[in-house]
């Protein structure tokens, strides 16, 4: 049953995204391409759609426990795929001096993320999830632009607060808890 409200939501995506291709050959035919309409037809009609994804946006190297639940549980319900992404600030520009060093750094960072996202993966995969992970040397918000634009079927994007807004909070006699910020991409 968990899958139920994601097999409904992937089946009014195939009958929104068939309504359209058809609405487009229509429009081609009226403009006396038929052979271009009946081509789009067929070429649309014979591809297979991938489930939608979701991205999960780590602090820096790491997932919290919370966001990965949260991230698993919403993958599984809506029958989304996940693509994981770890980004640090480290571009060229800040190792112009030592590029040595910085190949160095971001070499370790990609590894550290490789490890810290295994447990991630390996519960994905228990369910039945498809699991993707990219990481960037960037900051998170060109990260997201950048990976929006590769990948055009992101659906969801799932987020942790920012270090700071969790920390003003306690300081300011709050409870302490990590909030996670979803995304609707479309």
């Amino acid at each position: 049953m968990t899958g139920l409200f994601g097999k409904i939501t992937g089946r009014l995506r195939n009958i929104t995204e068939k309504s359209d291709r058809y609405h487009e050959a229509l429009t081609m035919a009226e403009a006396g391409q038929q052979e271009q309409a009946r081509g789009l037809i067929a070429k649309k009609e014979s591809r297979e759609v991938a489930p939608p994804k979701l991205l999960v946006i780590g602090r820096e190297s790491d997932f919290s426990r919370e966001i990965i639940d949260y991230a698993l549980e919403m993958a599984q319900r809506m029958s989304y795929q996940i693509l994981a992404l770890n980004t640090a600030p480290l571009s060229s520009q800040t190792f112009k001096l030592f590029s040595s060093s910085g190949n160095k750094l971001c070499e370790e960072f990609r590894n550290l993320s490789e490890e810290n996202v295994r447990a991630f993966r390996i519960e994905a995969e228990k369910m039945g999830i498809s699991f993707s992970h990219i990481v960037e040397f960037c900051e998170p918000n060109e990260a997201l632009e950048a990976i929006t634009q590769k990948f055009r079927d992101i659906e969801f994007v799932v987020s942790e607060a920012e270090e700071e807004r969790v920390s003003n909070r306690a300081e300011e006699g709050e409870r302490l808890r990590n909030e996670i910020f979803v995304y609707s991409m479309m």
